[in-house]
Protein backbone atom coordinates (compact mmCIF):
# COMPACT_ATOMS: atom_id res chain seq x y z
CA UNK A 1 0.00 0.00 0.00
CA UNK A 2 1.39 3.39 -1.08
CA UNK A 3 0.44 6.05 2.21
CA UNK A 4 1.43 9.48 1.81
CA UNK A 5 1.93 10.98 5.38
CA UNK A 6 0.87 15.34 4.57
CA UNK A 7 2.72 16.80 7.35
CA UNK A 8 6.08 14.97 8.88
CA UNK A 9 5.87 16.15 12.29
CA UNK A 10 5.86 14.37 15.53
CA UNK A 11 2.83 13.21 14.79
CA UNK A 12 3.04 12.27 10.98
CA UNK A 13 6.81 11.25 11.63
CA UNK A 14 5.65 8.33 14.23
CA UNK A 15 2.95 7.14 11.55
CA UNK A 16 4.93 6.92 8.76
CA UNK A 17 7.64 5.72 10.12
CA UNK A 18 5.73 2.41 11.82
CA UNK A 19 4.12 1.93 8.68
CA UNK A 20 6.74 1.82 6.86
CA UNK A 21 8.61 -0.32 9.01
CA UNK A 22 5.93 -3.20 8.07
CA UNK A 23 6.68 -2.97 4.50
CA UNK A 24 4.56 -0.17 3.04
CA UNK A 25 5.66 2.48 0.72
CA UNK A 26 5.78 5.82 2.79
CA UNK A 27 6.17 9.05 1.64
CA UNK A 28 6.79 11.49 4.38
CA UNK A 29 5.69 15.18 2.54
CA UNK A 30 7.07 18.10 4.77
CA UNK A 31 8.33 21.70 4.21
CA UNK A 32 11.37 21.31 6.46
CA UNK A 33 13.90 20.70 4.91
CA UNK A 34 16.48 19.84 7.76
CA UNK A 35 13.97 16.94 8.51
CA UNK A 36 13.61 15.76 5.30
CA UNK A 37 17.17 15.38 4.10
CA UNK A 38 18.18 13.75 7.81
CA UNK A 39 15.18 11.22 6.95
CA UNK A 40 16.72 10.26 3.47
CA UNK A 41 20.46 10.77 4.54
CA UNK A 42 20.00 8.74 8.14
CA UNK A 43 16.56 7.96 8.44
CA UNK A 44 13.90 8.17 10.90
CA UNK A 45 14.85 7.44 14.52
CA UNK A 46 11.53 6.43 16.96
CA UNK A 47 12.84 6.76 20.48
CA UNK A 48 9.95 4.57 22.09
CA UNK A 49 9.66 6.32 25.91
CA UNK A 50 8.70 3.53 27.99
CA UNK A 51 11.22 1.31 27.28
CA UNK A 52 14.36 3.62 25.42
CA UNK A 53 14.16 1.56 22.07
CA UNK A 54 15.67 4.00 19.49
CA UNK A 55 13.70 2.21 16.12
CA UNK A 56 15.30 3.37 12.77
CA UNK A 57 12.81 3.87 9.74
CA UNK A 58 13.28 4.25 6.56
CA UNK A 59 10.46 6.28 4.59
CA UNK A 60 10.95 8.49 1.64
CA UNK A 61 10.72 11.85 2.44
CA UNK A 62 10.04 14.46 0.04
CA UNK A 63 8.91 18.22 -0.34
CA UNK A 64 7.67 18.07 -3.81
CA UNK A 65 4.10 17.01 -3.80
CA UNK A 66 4.25 15.23 -6.95
CA UNK A 67 6.11 12.55 -4.93
CA UNK A 68 2.86 11.42 -3.46
CA UNK A 69 1.11 10.36 -6.70
CA UNK A 70 -0.65 7.42 -6.84
CA UNK A 71 -0.90 7.30 -2.82
CA UNK A 72 -3.67 4.87 -1.69
CA UNK A 73 -4.33 7.05 1.53
CA UNK A 74 -3.25 10.22 2.31
CA UNK A 75 -3.06 11.14 6.02
CA UNK A 76 -3.22 14.99 6.60
CA UNK A 77 -1.13 15.97 9.72
CA UNK A 78 -0.71 19.41 8.93
CA UNK A 79 -1.74 22.75 11.81
CA UNK A 80 -5.74 23.08 11.17
CA UNK A 81 -4.69 26.20 9.69
CA UNK A 82 -3.06 24.75 6.39
CA UNK A 83 -5.78 22.28 5.97
CA UNK A 84 -7.94 23.93 3.49
CA UNK A 85 -4.45 25.04 1.10
CA UNK A 86 -2.68 21.06 1.55
CA UNK A 87 -6.47 19.66 0.65
CA UNK A 88 -6.51 21.56 -2.55
CA UNK A 89 -2.92 21.43 -3.21
CA UNK A 90 -2.87 17.34 -2.88
CA UNK A 91 -6.20 16.33 -4.31
CA UNK A 92 -5.18 16.73 -8.58
CA UNK A 93 -2.37 14.02 -6.86
CA UNK A 94 -4.79 11.58 -5.65
CA UNK A 95 -6.34 8.57 -7.67
CA UNK A 96 -10.27 8.47 -7.94
CA UNK A 97 -9.99 5.58 -5.21
CA UNK A 98 -7.30 7.87 -2.95
CA UNK A 99 -8.71 7.97 0.96
CA UNK A 100 -7.70 11.27 2.75
CA UNK A 101 -7.64 10.73 6.11
CA UNK A 102 -7.63 13.89 8.85
CA UNK A 103 -6.32 12.31 12.30
CA UNK A 104 -5.97 16.37 13.62
CA UNK A 105 -6.57 18.13 16.06
CA UNK A 106 -9.94 20.50 16.96
CA UNK A 107 -12.85 20.60 15.08
CA UNK A 108 -13.38 21.70 11.03
CA UNK A 109 -11.00 19.74 9.52
CA UNK A 110 -13.42 16.93 8.09
CA UNK A 111 -15.39 19.37 6.57
CA UNK A 112 -12.78 21.39 5.09
CA UNK A 113 -11.44 17.80 3.05
CA UNK A 114 -14.29 16.95 2.64
CA UNK A 115 -14.86 19.81 0.40
CA UNK A 116 -11.66 19.12 -1.84
CA UNK A 117 -12.01 15.19 -1.95
CA UNK A 118 -15.55 14.43 -1.63
CA UNK A 119 -17.58 12.45 0.87
CA UNK A 120 -16.93 9.28 -0.50
CA UNK A 121 -13.06 9.34 -0.14
CA UNK A 122 -12.92 11.21 3.10
CA UNK A 123 -11.81 9.75 5.99
CA UNK A 124 -11.88 11.32 9.83
CA UNK A 125 -10.40 9.54 13.02
CA UNK A 126 -9.20 10.71 16.68
CA UNK A 127 -6.17 9.45 17.87
CA UNK A 128 -4.84 9.01 21.73
CA UNK A 129 -1.16 7.98 20.47
CA UNK A 130 1.44 10.40 21.23
CA UNK A 131 5.09 11.62 19.71
CA UNK A 132 7.35 14.89 20.42
CA UNK A 133 9.65 15.78 17.94
CA UNK A 134 13.61 16.08 19.01
CA UNK A 135 14.93 17.93 15.97
CA UNK A 136 15.08 16.84 12.31
CA UNK A 137 15.02 12.71 11.77
CA UNK A 138 14.50 12.52 15.50
CA UNK A 139 10.85 11.57 17.24
CA UNK A 140 9.59 10.04 20.47
CA UNK A 141 6.63 8.19 20.67
CA UNK A 142 5.32 9.58 23.70
CA UNK A 143 2.37 7.77 24.62
CA UNK A 144 0.30 4.39 22.75
CA UNK A 145 -3.42 4.69 22.65
CA UNK A 146 -6.17 3.40 20.22
CA UNK A 147 -7.10 5.24 16.74
CA UNK A 148 -10.73 5.34 15.83
CA UNK A 149 -11.41 6.37 11.79
CA UNK A 150 -14.94 6.47 9.83
CA UNK A 151 -16.00 7.26 6.19
CA UNK A 152 -17.43 10.91 5.76
CA UNK A 153 -20.56 8.45 4.13
CA UNK A 154 -20.02 5.95 6.78
CA UNK A 155 -19.09 3.30 3.97
CA UNK A 156 -16.51 1.93 6.57
CA UNK A 157 -16.10 -1.20 4.33
CA UNK A 158 -13.29 1.11 1.88
CA UNK A 159 -11.33 0.95 5.58
CA UNK A 160 -10.80 -2.83 5.65
CA UNK A 161 -7.49 -2.08 4.08
CA UNK A 162 -6.59 0.64 6.55
CA UNK A 163 -7.15 -1.47 9.14
CA UNK A 164 -4.98 -3.98 8.28
CA UNK A 165 -1.86 -2.00 7.35
CA UNK A 166 -2.61 -0.09 10.66
CA UNK A 167 -2.93 -3.40 12.73
CA UNK A 168 0.27 -4.87 11.18
CA UNK A 169 2.04 -1.53 12.39
CA UNK A 170 1.73 -1.88 15.58
CA UNK A 171 -1.69 0.59 15.73
CA UNK A 172 -4.43 -0.53 18.18
CA UNK A 173 -7.34 0.71 15.09
CA UNK A 174 -10.89 0.35 15.34
CA UNK A 175 -13.98 1.47 13.13
CA UNK A 176 -15.99 3.96 15.44
CA UNK A 177 -19.55 4.91 13.48
CA UNK A 178 -20.23 8.10 15.54
CA UNK A 179 -16.32 9.78 15.10
CA UNK A 180 -17.83 13.16 15.75
CA UNK A 181 -18.93 12.12 19.57
CA UNK A 182 -15.25 11.17 19.59
CA UNK A 183 -13.71 14.24 18.28
CA UNK A 184 -15.50 16.38 20.59
CA UNK A 185 -14.44 14.91 23.43
CA UNK A 186 -11.04 15.51 22.46
CA UNK A 187 -11.70 18.69 21.76
CA UNK A 188 -13.22 19.57 25.15
CA UNK A 189 -10.04 18.58 26.76
CA UNK A 190 -7.89 20.69 24.12
CA UNK A 191 -10.66 23.90 25.02
CA UNK A 192 -10.05 23.62 28.49
CA UNK A 193 -5.92 23.07 28.24
CA UNK A 194 -3.97 24.51 25.26
CA UNK A 195 -5.27 28.33 25.27
CA UNK A 196 -4.30 29.00 28.88
CA UNK A 197 -1.06 27.47 28.68
CA UNK A 198 -0.35 29.35 25.91
CA UNK A 199 -1.18 32.39 27.30
CA UNK A 200 0.62 31.66 30.78
CA UNK A 201 3.45 30.14 29.30
CA UNK A 202 3.10 27.18 31.81
CA UNK A 203 3.72 23.41 31.23
CA UNK A 204 0.13 21.49 31.27
CA UNK A 205 0.33 20.42 35.32
CA UNK A 206 1.62 24.00 36.36
CA UNK A 207 -2.14 24.87 35.69
CA UNK A 208 -3.36 23.12 38.24
CA UNK A 209 -1.66 25.09 40.90
CA UNK A 210 -3.43 27.78 40.31
CA UNK A 211 -6.98 28.04 41.56
CA UNK A 212 -7.92 30.96 39.41
CA UNK A 213 -6.37 29.16 36.50
CA UNK A 214 -8.32 26.19 37.33
CA UNK A 215 -11.55 28.60 37.60
CA UNK A 216 -10.98 29.58 34.33
CA UNK A 217 -10.61 26.18 32.48
CA UNK A 218 -13.73 25.44 34.36
CA UNK A 219 -15.51 27.99 32.31
CA UNK A 220 -14.07 27.19 28.85
CA UNK A 221 -15.12 23.43 29.53
CA UNK A 222 -18.79 24.21 30.82
CA UNK A 223 -19.49 26.60 27.91
CA UNK A 224 -18.05 23.83 25.44
CA UNK A 225 -20.09 21.31 27.39
CA UNK A 226 -23.33 22.75 26.78
CA UNK A 227 -22.68 23.20 23.19
CA UNK A 228 -21.97 19.52 22.85
CA UNK A 229 -24.86 18.23 24.85
CA UNK A 230 -27.63 21.22 22.80
CA UNK A 231 -25.83 19.28 20.11
CA UNK A 232 -26.44 15.84 20.47
CA UNK A 233 -23.43 14.99 21.18
CA UNK A 234 -22.37 12.10 23.67
CA UNK A 235 -19.05 12.53 25.26
CA UNK A 236 -17.37 9.80 25.92
CA UNK A 237 -16.96 10.37 30.05
CA UNK A 238 -19.24 11.39 32.74
CA UNK A 239 -17.60 14.31 34.56
CA UNK A 240 -15.59 16.72 31.64
CA UNK A 241 -13.95 19.04 33.94
CA UNK A 242 -12.19 16.07 36.13
CA UNK A 243 -10.96 14.82 32.94
CA UNK A 244 -9.87 17.92 32.00
CA UNK A 245 -7.93 18.46 35.19
CA UNK A 246 -6.70 14.35 35.01
CA UNK A 247 -5.18 15.28 31.38
CA UNK A 248 -3.12 18.41 32.37
CA UNK A 249 -1.78 16.01 35.79
CA UNK A 250 -1.01 13.27 33.53
CA UNK A 251 0.83 15.64 31.24
CA UNK A 252 2.08 17.51 33.98
CA UNK A 253 5.86 18.30 31.63
CA UNK A 254 3.88 18.64 28.39
CA UNK A 255 4.10 22.00 26.76
CA UNK A 256 0.49 22.33 24.57
CA UNK A 257 1.33 22.83 20.79
CA UNK A 258 -0.59 26.18 21.33
CA UNK A 259 2.32 27.33 23.57
CA UNK A 260 4.86 25.59 21.88
CA UNK A 261 2.92 27.51 18.90
CA UNK A 262 3.80 30.71 20.80
CA UNK A 263 7.53 29.91 21.09
CA UNK A 264 8.32 29.37 17.87
CA UNK A 265 6.13 32.58 17.25
CA UNK A 266 3.73 30.90 14.55
CA UNK A 267 0.29 30.65 14.19
CA UNK A 268 -1.80 28.22 16.46
CA UNK A 269 -4.89 26.56 16.26
CA UNK A 270 -7.37 28.26 18.42
CA UNK A 271 -9.72 28.74 15.24
CA UNK A 272 -10.37 25.04 15.26
CA UNK A 273 -10.01 24.71 19.21
CA UNK A 274 -11.90 27.27 21.47
CA UNK A 275 -13.17 29.58 18.29
CA UNK A 276 -14.90 26.71 17.25
CA UNK A 277 -16.73 26.36 20.47
CA UNK A 278 -17.98 30.02 19.57
CA UNK A 279 -18.94 29.30 15.98
CA UNK A 280 -20.86 26.42 16.97
CA UNK A 281 -22.57 28.34 20.32
CA UNK A 282 -23.47 31.11 17.95
CA UNK A 283 -25.32 28.76 15.64
CA UNK A 284 -27.78 27.60 18.23
CA UNK A 285 -27.93 31.04 20.07
CA UNK A 286 -25.42 30.07 22.87
CA UNK A 287 -23.58 32.44 24.41
CA UNK A 288 -19.68 31.46 25.03
CA UNK A 289 -18.31 34.91 26.23
CA UNK A 290 -15.17 32.90 28.03
CA UNK A 291 -14.27 30.74 24.75
CA UNK A 292 -14.86 34.07 22.79
CA UNK A 293 -12.34 36.22 25.01
CA UNK A 294 -9.46 33.73 25.05
CA UNK A 295 -9.94 33.23 21.41
CA UNK A 296 -9.24 36.93 21.10
CA UNK A 297 -6.23 37.12 23.57
CA UNK A 298 -4.71 33.65 22.02
CA UNK A 299 -4.81 35.18 18.22
CA UNK A 300 -3.94 38.94 19.46
CA UNK A 301 -0.77 37.70 21.39
CA UNK A 302 -0.13 35.63 18.04
CA UNK A 303 -0.13 38.90 15.83
CA UNK A 304 2.16 40.09 19.05
CA UNK A 305 4.38 37.30 19.00
CA UNK A 306 5.31 37.37 15.47
CA UNK A 307 6.37 40.62 15.52
CA UNK A 308 8.58 39.99 18.28
CA UNK A 309 10.27 37.05 15.76
CA UNK A 310 10.47 39.59 13.20
CA UNK A 311 12.39 42.25 15.24
CA UNK A 312 14.31 39.58 16.42
CA UNK A 313 15.31 38.37 13.59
Amino acid sequence: MKISIIGAGAMGSLYGGKLSLSGNDVVLYDINKAHVDTINSKGLIIEESDTGEKITAHPTASSNPEDVSGSDLLIIFVKSTATKLVSEQFVKYAKPETIALTLQNGLGNEDIIRDSFGAERTAAGVTSQGATFLGPGKIRHAGNGPTHICMSNKDNTKLKEVIRVFSESGFEIHIEENIADLVWSKLVINVGINAVTALSGLENGKLLDYSDMKSLMADLVGEAVTVAEKKGIKLSYDDPLQIVYDVSEKTALNRSSMLQDFDRGSLTEIDFINYAIVREGAKLGIATPFNSAISKLVKSMELVNRSRKVTDA
